[in-house]
């Protein structure tokens, strides 16, 4: 971080915390001082300074307040900004999509966290260093060398906090309780979901309990040391009474209650610090951005390895396919086919190997979301200047072209069947501006003449393009130059 950024709001801070002092201080010399009867014009300087201190007080801690909150959110909007386009990098994860909005969780938490550096971190720490220099340069006079207890108050505050480990409650059983609670919801909605709300609700009451037993470990700690703050500050006290007036020790006793509410902040803000320095945003080495790589041909993998968790899908795999090429990729059920599809558009990055792609690819898939807008609002979310001619084309091709563009195909495509569904997403797929075009499963909830003759416009439209199409099925493709098969 730039901390030249933070200089005014640290400056503001000071300053407003110097003003309550000098209000402080110049309100007990007044009350002091009025005590004592003296002539209302010996009180003027004094009744003016607790206006002027008051004044600038409120003066101060706005603009404490507004300098500190503009910073603070530029910086919020940088990080936010930072951590999504991270985001956008790594996702889709192929531990699927619970654990995608588990990461999530973890950045906007993370970020919520970061924004608390500022104020309360640089602020607290940084007012109280230079409060305590300021006072101790001012006691050193009548105290001699039990002002430098005031330093040593100081960094006794910050070692105390940052020595101290208390610990958070682990939140781990919980949480995968409630993730395969979100995954298996429709299995437990058929089976009946008591045994999983019970095992739940005791997992959520050994968090409590054990967040609740540490929490007031906390506030024990603090309280204790708060404790012996304030023993320290009344033992300088003591000892400034025998050196100053009265009027001096009320004067004093005020400062020192500002102070020890500027003291008391220091180990929350050292504790922030802590669990600031140690958070992360996604483990690098479990999670990573996919790379492709140029080639000359339209794709080129290079003996590749991935696979999910335990699972192998693919050991050593190599293929090439050239530019302008017609190809099926076939194989089983799990065999990896849509694995490939995914390595090759770079939404999951391959354990080892690598993957080429020469030029702009597409493709769609069978589980690819449709919008609940319409058919033509679909085309141009994904192409923005694409034409009408252009959007009826690329129906036709599909056998869809008497579909009314302009209404509302519900969430999801849900207003649809199966086989108009898969047909939009490849209407969709062929009419991006791209090279390579990937088709996983179009045939799929399609008879055999409606299958045959989309296969066959597929190649017709793609003359001058590489078309790749993903099968479990080789039937329907004797007219493909070649078949890859993936097992």
């Amino acid at each position: 971080m730039n901390f030249k950024r933070f200089l005014p709001a640290i400056l503001a801070n000071l300053s407003a915390a110097l003003s309550e002092i000098l209000l402080m201080a110049s309100s007990a010399w007044l009350i002091a001082s009025a005590a004592l009867h003296p002539p209302i014009s010996s009180l003027s300087v004094g009744i003016t300074l607790v206006r002027t201190a008051g004044i600038s007080r409120a003066v101060l801690r706005y603009a404490d307040r507004f300098i500190s909150h503009k910073i603070i959110f530029n910086l919020l909007d940088d990080l936010r900004q930072k951590i999504f386009l991270n985001a956008a990098k790594i996702f889709p994860l192929k531990s699927g999509r619970s654990h995608e909005g588990e990461i999530l969780h973890t950045m906007t938490v993370t970020a919520d966290l970061l924004k608390d550096f500022l104020p309360r971190v640089v602020l607290p720490i940084s007012t109280a260093a230079l409060v305590t220099i300021l006072l101790t340069y001012f006691l050193f006079e009548p105290l001699k060398f039990f002002a430098l207890m005031l330093p040593i108050i100081f960094f006794a505050n910050v070692l105390f906090a940052a020595l101290i480990k208390i610990g958070t409650a682990d939140d781990s059983d919980y949480r995968g309780k409630i993730l395969d609670f979100s995954d298996g919801r429709d299995e437990l909605k058929i089976f009946g979901t008591m045994p999983a709300i019970k095992m739940l609700n005791q997992s959520a009451k050994e968090f409590g309990a054990e967040n609740f037993k540490l929490t007031a470990r906390q506030i024990n700690l603090d309280t204790t040391f708060k404790i012996l703050n304030i023993a320290i500050f009344f033992f300088m006290l003591l000892k400034l009474a025998p050196v100053v007036d009265t009027i001096g020790l009320t004067v004093w006793t005020l400062i020192f209650l500002a102070t020890l509410e500027i003291f008391f902040q220091i180990p929350v803000a050292v504790r922030t610090w802590k669990k600031i320095r140690n958070v992360k945003i996604y483990d690098d080495k479990k999670i990573q951005a996919a790379q492709i790589l140029p080639t000359n041909h339209a794709v080129e993998i290079k003996n590749l390895n991935f696979g999910y968790a335990d699972e192998k899908i693919f050991d050593d795999f190599s293929l090439t396919i050239e530019r302008g090429e017609k190809i099926a990729i076939v194989g089983e059920s799990g065999a990896g086919k849509t694995t490939l599809l995914y390595l090759m558009m770079k939404l999951f990055p391959p354990d080892n190997g690598s993957i080429s792609i020469g030029g702009k690819i597409t493709a769609s898939t069978f589980t690819n979301y449709i919008f609940s807008t319409s058919i033509r609002e679909n085309f141009k979310m994904l192409r923005e200047n694409i034409s009408d001619e252009e959007i009826f084309s690329a129906l036709k091709l599909c056998e869809l072209e008497n579909f009314d563009i302009d209404t509302p195909i519900g969430e999801d495509g849900e207003n649809l069947s199966g086989g108009e569904r898969n047909r939009l997403q490849v209407a969709l797929a062929l009419a991006q501006d791209a090279e390579i075009l990937i088709l996983d499963e179009p045939t799929a909830g399609l008879d055999k003449n409606l299958a045959d003759k989309l296969i066959a416009n597929l190649i017709e439209a793609t003359k001058n393009r590489t078309l790749i199409i993903i099968t479990h099925d080789s039937n329907y493709f004797s007219e493909m130059g070649r078949i890859e098969l993936v097992h």
